[in-house]
């Protein structure tokens, strides 16, 4: 064998991918092949990788905005090591493309030697291919660092690549680069279909407020459907895919956990583990969409695609105008009536909102509904922030400042406002002229509560036409029957289960803490424990617990 090419410095990592791509027979002077598959190939492909496009693209977008370079590209591989998309300046890109570096081009080790995309692939790891490092001299004005995506369920998904001008550094994005790949692989957790419980779970409080944390979902009985990798480190679980049961990580109760997720009060507990450490953990019921339905676009997968025209006042006061997600909230209640009207008055001018209410009524759905409606293009994204989670002091102000900048044009809304410093809250309120994303804060203590005791400063929010929005408590509304109906329809689709008079009598009393979260996910468990095969919603399969004194209307 021909002693392999010598490359100045070279990592020990990519001395063993140089001497493979001698093996698969390449030269370094070979010259290019930019021939990219025959386009049906490349739609099977796409077509493949549906799910990791759909939703690997928002955080793509973000990954590049953060990148602020012209001279960058970031890509996405499948776990073949074909270019399935790229998100990069038109400069860069028809550079790029001198390269092959492009959608329908291989770049596994076989066909490009030594280059980030091919070698992640067969070391499973991170790898920065920095000019010279390449094995194929024209591929020495890239510099490149990649990362794997993993399976939800184990194995390896595809690849995360930002490739850039030799000249560049680009050291400093292996970090950005694998929080990117971990957000794409919980989002994929996220969303999947199947699934009866989700957990979070983090060695502290704080963590657990991050974008990052733990993620671990089961089914009924408890065995373990998907893990997030942070999870599998921290539960010490094989890289190669999901195995065993609730009960062979932790010691806490199976019906405790069931039980936590049922109450749907988002309230922190521990979680305790075999090896003796303890973690905080959230937990939630699943909700299931239809079988044989294709998951969403992208666009609307983050944020709706194409924004609705405005309302006529007929369609207002129709449940069924059009398309509006507003509109399907209308379901008799008067007061959320005249919080759609409102928001629908509201759309023209990015005036800033707050809303107030309880845990569980419906804020963040109402606001998600208002952008679907009237704000939802390409250039008008939705940045959520729960101001709990944010760090103390300049940093804190920072991180929103960076989601003020990610969401212009559209919405910033923060979950707890009334935590953020009042000088803060004053700026944001006092910026409202078109160019920056419409500020949308909620509370979970009333306002005028929260003002008063010197937590709110409303007068740039009153000086720029702001609106108040009070979303009621469940036990206040007069479309609970309605809603149960509907969160039994979500829980079952493609099934007819008549909800008996009695039933609804009996859910009706309960005084729902938790409002429409707790009703939805109680819902969802009711169902999940009659079995598929049940066609009636009886009162002896309503949970006794939702009627001990303490949780009746009145107690």
């Amino acid at each position: 064998m021909t002693p392999v090419p010598k490359a100045p410095l070279l990592p020990e990592t990519l001395v063993a991918s140089w001497a493979r791509s001698q093996d698969h027979g390449l030269r370094p002077d070979e010259p290019v092949d930019g021939t990219a598959v025959a386009h049906a190939e490349l739609t099977e492909r796409l077509e493949a990788n549906n799910r990791l496009l759909t939703f690997s693209r928002p955080m793509i977008e973000g990954l590049y905005s953060q990148i602020a370079s012209p001279h960058s590209t970031v890509l996405l591989a499948d776990r073949g090591g074909m270019i399935l998309s790229a998100v990069g300046h038109t400069d860069f890109l028809d550079r790029a493309s001198l390269v092959a570096l492009r959608p329908g081009v291989d770049w596994s080790e076989g066909s490009m030697g030594t280059n980030a995309i091919g070698t992640a692939l067969q070391t499973a790891d991170t790898v920065s291919v920095l000019g010279s490092e390449h094995y194929l001299e024209r591929n020495r004005i890239l510099a490149c660092v990649a990362t794997p995506i993993l399976a939800p369920t184990g194995g390896m998904l595809g690849i995360l690549d930002i490739s850039s001008d030799a000249r560049a550094n680009v050291t400093h994005a292996r970090a950005l680069l694998r929080t990117t790949a971990e957000l794409i692989e919980q989002r994929l957790i996220e969303t999947a279909d199947d699934g009866f419980l989700t957990l979070r779970f983090q060695a502290g409080v704080n963590s657990l407020s991050t974008p990052l944390h733990a993620l671990a979902v089961f089914d009924e009985t408890g065995a373990m459907l998907a893990t997030s990798r942070l999870a599998r480190a921290l539960l010490n679980l094989p890289e190669g895919g999901v195995a065993g049961t609730f009960d062979s990580c932790f010691l806490t109760r199976w019906g405790d956990i069931v039980t936590h997720a049922a109450r749907a009060d988002e309230a922190l507990f521990p979680l305790r583990a075999f090896d003796g450490r303890t973690f905080v953990a959230r937990a939630s019921l699943r909700r299931r969409r239809p079988r044989n339905t294709a998951p969403p676009h992208a666009s609307q997968a983050e944020s709706p695609a194409r924004p609705s025209p405005p309302p006529t006042s007929s369609a207002r006061s129709s449940p069924a105008a059009g398309n509006s997600r507003l509109g399907e909230m209308a379901l008799g209640d008067a007061r959320i009536a005249e919080i759609i009207d409102v928001l629908h008055e509201c759309a023209i001018a990015p005036t800033p909102l707050l809303v107030e209410g309880e845990m569980g009524t419906g804020k963040a759905y109402v606001i998600r509904a208002f952008h679907a409606d009237h704000c939802a293009s390409p250039d008008a994204p939705i940045v959520g922030i729960d101001c709990r989670g944010l760090a103390p002091g300049a940093k804190g102000e920072e991180q929103v400042d960076i989601a003020w900048t990610q969401a212009a044009n559209g919405i910033l809304f923060l979950d707890e406002f009334d935590l953020l410093p009042v000088p803060l809250q004053a700026r944001l309120f006092d910026a409202n002229d078109g160019s920056r994303a419409r500020i949308v804060g909620a509370t979970r203590r009333p306002i005028a509560e929260l003002e008063g005791a010197g937590h709110l400063d409303l007068r740039n929010f009153h000086a720029n036409g702001g609106h108040i929005l009070s979303m009621p408590p469940l036990r206040e509304r007069s479309d609970f029957e309605t809603l149960v109906r509907r969160f039994v329809s979500q829980a079952a689709p493609g099934r007819q289960i008549y909800i008996r008079p009695e039933a609804l009598a009996l859910l009706h009393r309960h005084a729902w803490p938790g409002n429409l979260r707790e009703l939805r996910n109680q819902i969802a468990l009711i169902l999940a424990l009659m079995g598929d095969e049940a066609e009636q919603l009886c009162p002896e399969d309503i949970p006794p617990e939702l009627f001990e004194e303490d949780h009746l209307i009145g107690a």
